[in-house]
């Protein structure tokens, strides 16, 4: 007996929550990238399936990954590219990128990007946000972006680049569940994939993951 094909049902949608709503309503909002519904209760509406890591995106101000974890201090080797998870809870827009150098590092850059994931690992690169100099200790920040990312998972990915000596950058200590490993092991917090030997702009893919380690901390601002 052949089985019949089943039409795609499509959603209301819409750029604002609807005036009037009632139990079971279902729509999409495509100015957030979110499926909505309705519990019949007043207020926000449901949203369908994972918020990610940053859950609630606040326009204009700033994200930090990972979202949790007592701060520290972590020594980066050269040329290393971290990959922090970045789950946006709704579309959004990337318009900074900052870190914070706790040991500044003479003629040492540090370089900024988002690469695509394909729902477990990073693929292929989004964004290539360009360099600032790790000269100085405190926030250092790259501005005036404009890179926007779906409510999927995409990586962070920041690389010292540049200099002789050592490199300090907040860090938070903390695991990630997203990101795994390819043996049994409770070494370390591991909150990052990384590779080496990215000595200048970021590769088209991410390639062959190294491992996994426990990242400085990033900082980003989504509208």
């Amino acid at each position: 007996m052949s089985v019949p094909l089943l039409s795609l049902a499509r959603l209301f949608s819409t750029s604002t929550q609807p005036a009037v709503t009632a139990e079971a309503d279902v729509w999409f909002r495509g100015d957030r990238g979110q499926v909505n519904a309705s519990d019949g209760g007043a207020g926000l509406p449901l949203t369908i399936g994972p918020t990610g890591n940053v859950p609630v995106v606040r326009s204009t101000a700033w994200h930090t990954l990972p979202p949790y974890g007592a701060a520290s201090s972590a020594n980066v080797p050269a040329d290393r590219l971290f990959a922090l998870p970045f789950w946006p809870g709704r579309k959004a827009t990337v318009t900074a990128v900052a870190a914070n150098v706790t040991l500044a590092l003479a003629g040492g850059n540090l370089r900024f990007g988002v690469y695509l994931s394909d729902g477990s690992v990073p693929t292929t690169l989004l964004a290539d946000f360009g360099t600032v100099s790790a000269g100085v200790t405190g926030i250092r920040q790259i501005t005036g972006l404009s890179t926007p990312v779906r409510p999927v998972l995409h990586f962070l990915v920041v690389a010292r680049q540049g200099g002789v000596l050592n490199l300090g950058l907040t860090s938070r200590d903390t695991w990630d569940p997203i990101v795994s490993e390819t043996s049994p092991t409770l070494a370390g917090n591991s909150n990052a994939y990384y590779r080496d030997g990215v000595s200048g702009a970021l590769p088209g893919t991410f390639g062959a993951i190294a491992g996994t380690i426990n990242s400085p901390a990033v900082t980003v601002q989504l509208t």
